[in-house]
């Protein structure tokens, strides 16, 4: 708290009265008692401002349904309203109230036995694997055949499937994380979508799933990180009914494996592991019975809870334009509370999202600046909740969005910008899909940036963040991000690479205030996403799905 007061001291645009230093948490809602700025070259201590304050130890984490995560909720309507924002939330005021379900799974009640040639074979949680909670039921108990379904994926426009022949009624299914290799980076990430894996296993009848991480997933993500992530609670947005959004009833379990978990469930195979991860490798379509069953018992607590949307709405200027918005989406949750690392157990989630949330926050000061003439469509900023349990809060929003701010035509993602070492090069996933890459490569030039294709396409990171819930809804989307190049590289003293971030510091509660960043980098990240958003709303035309696009062909008519 005082870290952020100091910041907020030092910058120009701020007048602080001298009681501030003196509240406590109860009247952050005050900090709506500073001034707009006067100029956008203040953004470097605004926004270092922001970031002490979201990610302090204060917030807890800003667990979604947590009093941390509500506090910087608060925190943010504040901001949006000094920079000149409408409120478009429920009853006009800034939040949007998302009705979640939150599940917990008990591992000491959770049971996972192998059955094959009359034996069976207890697993233990944690070394041999983990588990989910269920959405609909506070206990479930299932003993079913196990079939093997390679990757778990149909995609007839590729020409590939692993569901010929193979009778999955009844049936748990085993399948490999991911997507086949070979496909297009646009088609390995959607079908990659673990919820779009869930619909065709329930569609086939299947009565749970288990999930075989490949040697390559394992390294991006070792074992002891799917221990520590499995222990924080997922949630679900309920809709008027009550019923929880892809909480898919019919699957009674959903069981993730270690290697050593891996042996166990293949150790009566037809084909051995290592034979069926080499034809993984290949790309080949591959899937047969395992010849074994599985017994599973959970336990889950269930418990309603609300966290809110912040939303603020900059009109357009246009008589016709502004009832289509632009959506500047960033998550305001991290994980909160979580297991202890090093003695620390708050994940501060300083990189993972209070820099995102910084930055709209600044974006739209820059914007109001220059009155609402300087746009003709409309601009929706949305600070959301709940991306870490599974881009609940953005699908939230994607599916109801304000009628006020009117019909989104695009969405901006700002997830993770790694400035942890000075760059002005840049990475923004989407643009080879719709009519953005124009308005992207315009702003680009006309700051002197670099913009880069995506060096990783097989992290499938376009559909691991919130922009992905706008495209499901049939809205083109981008997400900007620093481009870290493959391989080690060298930072300069004093700073880390992006890469060191993801192995070391990434859903850990290292990812805090003591990282560095390059400021003049994050800085110059605002002005691009700034000028992005210009060159959108003031184009007379939407931003339009290319035509064959994967994603326009699959959602654009929604």
């Amino acid at each position: 708290m005082l870290t952020y007061l100091r910041r907020l001291a030092r910058c120009s645009r701020f007048r602080i009265p001298a009681c501030l230093a003196t509240l406590g948490p109860l009247a952050i809602s005050l900090s709506a008692a500073v001034n707009p700025p006067a100029r956008l070259d203040d953004a470097g201590e605004a926004l270092e401002a922001h970031i002490s304050f979201l990610a302090d130890d204060l917030l807890e984490g800003r667990g979604a349904g947590t009093p941390g995560h509500d506090i910087a909720a608060r925190y943010v309507a504040s901001q949006f309203r000094q920079s000149g924002l409408r409120p478009v939330g429920e009853s006009s005021a800034w939040y949007q109230p998302v009705p979640l379900l939150e599940a917990k799974l008990k591992p000491d009640a959770t049971r996972l036995e192998v059955v094959a040639g009359g034996k069976s074979q207890t697993l233990d949680y944690n070394l041999d694997y983990v588990a989910r909670p269920h959405f609909a039921e506070t206990q479930t108990a299932l003993e079913a055949p196990l079939v093997f379904v390679g990757f778990g994926v149909h995609a007839p426009e590729l020409g590939y499937d692993d569901f010929p022949g193979l009778d999955l009624k009844g049936r748990v299914a085993v399948m490999l994380a991911k997507a086949p290799g070979r496909f297009p980076a646009t088609a390995l990430a959607h079908y990659s979508d673990r919820r779009e894996k869930a619909v065709q296993l329930i569609s086939r009848g299947a009565v749970g799933m288990v999930i075989v991480p490949t040697p390559k997933d394992l390294e991006e993500t070792p074992w002891p990180r799917h221990v520590t992530q499995a222990q924080f609670s997922s949630m679900r947005w309920l809709d008027t009914n009550g019923t929880p959004m892809d909480g898919f009833p019919a699957s009674k379990m959903s069981v993730t494996l270690s290697p050593r978990g891996m042996s166990a469930v293949f150790a009566h195979s037809p084909k051995p592991l290592s034979a069926v991860l080499e034809t993984a490798a290949s790309s080949k379509p591959q899937g047969f019975p395992l010849e074994a069953s599985i017994r599973f018992g959970s336990q889950s607590e269930l418990r309603r809870v609300q966290s809110p949307n912040v939303l603020g709405l900059l009109p357009g200027s246009d008589a016709k334009l502004r009832d289509e918005c632009i959506v500047l989406t960033a998550h305001l949750d991290h994980q909160g509370r979580g297991p202890a690392v090093n003695g620390d157990a708050i994940y501060n989630g300083a990189y993972d999202n209070a820099i995102g949330t910084a930055m709209i926050l600044e974006v739209a000061r820059a914007l109001t600046r220059e009155g609402s003439l300087a746009l003709r469509r409309s601009v929706l900023f949305a600070a959301v909740t709940a991306e870490e349990k599974g881009l609940i809060g953005s699908d939230y929003l994607a599916q109801h969005v304000p009628s006020s701010a009117g019909r989104a035509v695009a969405n901006i993602n700002l997830d993770m910008v790694l400035v942890t070492m000075p760059t002005s090069s840049y990475v923004v996933l989407g643009t080879v899909h719709s009519s953005l890459n124009k308005p992207v490569e315009r702003a680009a030039s006309r700051l002197g940036l670099t913009l880069m294709p995506d060096p990783n396409p097989e992290s499938v990171g376009f559909i691991r963040s919130d922009q992905y819930s706008f495209i499901r809804q049939g809205v083109p989307a981008i997400a900007p991000k620093v481009f870290s190049p493959p391989g080690k590289v060298l930072a300069p003293a004093g700073m880390m690479s992006p890469s060191t971030f993801l192995k070391e510091h990434y859903h850990r509660p290292s990812d805090d205030l003591t990282l560095p960043r390059d400021t003049a980098s994050a800085v110059r990240c605002v002005r691009f996403i700034t000028e992005i958003i210009r060159q959108i709303a003031n184009n007379p035309e939407p931003p339009r799905w290319n035509r064959g696009d994967f994603f326009g062909e699959k959602f654009g008519s929604r």
